[in-house]
C-alpha cells in the first residue's frame, strides 16, 4: 500500500479532504435533511477547520455551521450535534392545552449561537414575539408552556 507523506512527514492516511466534505448532505441531530454542504472554512492564521457552509437549495439562505455543531463527517453526509434552529420557521405553534395558535415565521437566536432568544409567531395578519422562557418543547412542532390568552395578552409585534 502506497501511503501518502506531506512535506513533514505526517501521515495524511486518515485525513479528510475539501472532496469529502463538499457537495455532501447536511444532517441534524433529529436526522432532518439541512442542505448540501457548499464551502469549507480554515483559520488563515491558524490553519485549523472552522465549520462549513451550507446551501440550502433555491431561494433559501445559506447557514454557516461552526466545527462545533459538527458530530461527524461521513462517506454521504455531514452529521450534526444540534438540531439547527432556523428549521422551526414554518413550524406550526400549539399551545399548552393543544390549540393550534399559528406559525413561526421568524426566529431570534441569542449572539451568533444556535439558542433562540425568541420566535415570530403569526396568525393570520396578527404577529406576536414570543420569547423562549414560553416554549416548551419544539419538535414536529412548537409547543409553549402557556395558553392562548397569554399569548393573545402580549403585545402584537408591529
Amino acid at each position: 500500500m502506497n501511503q501518502q507523506k506531506s512535506i513533514s512527514g505526517k501521515d495524511l492516511d486518515e485525513a479528510i479532504t475539501s472532496d469529502d466534505v463538499l457537495g455532501k448532505e447536511v444532517i441534524d441531530s433529529d436526522g432532518r435533511f439541512i442542505g448540501i454542504t457548499e464551502k469549507v472554512f480554515i483559520h488563515p492564521t491558524l490553519l485549523d477547520f472552522v465549520g462549513i457552509s451550507v446551501d440550502k437549495g433555491f431561494l433559501k439562505k445559506g447557514l454557516s455551521i461552526g466545527k462545533d455543531f459538527i458530530e461527524k463527517i461521513g462517506s454521504q453526509a455531514v452529521f450534526l450535534n444540534i438540531s439547527v434552529a432556523y428549521e422551526i420557521k414554518g413550524m406550526k405553534v400549539f399551545d399548552k392545552n393543544g390549540k393550534k395558535l399559528g406559525k413561526v415565521s421568524g426566529i431570534a437566536l441569542k449572539g451568533s449561537g444556535n439558542d433562540i432568544d425568541a420566535i415570530t409567531l403569526s396568525r393570520l395578519t396578527k404577529k406576536w414575539i414570543i420569547p423562549s422562557k414560553m416554549i416548551d418543547k419544539i419538535g414536529y412542532n412548537v409547543i409553549l408552556n402557556v395558553k392562548e390568552e397569554d399569548i393573545l395578552n402580549l403585545e402584537e409585534d408591529k
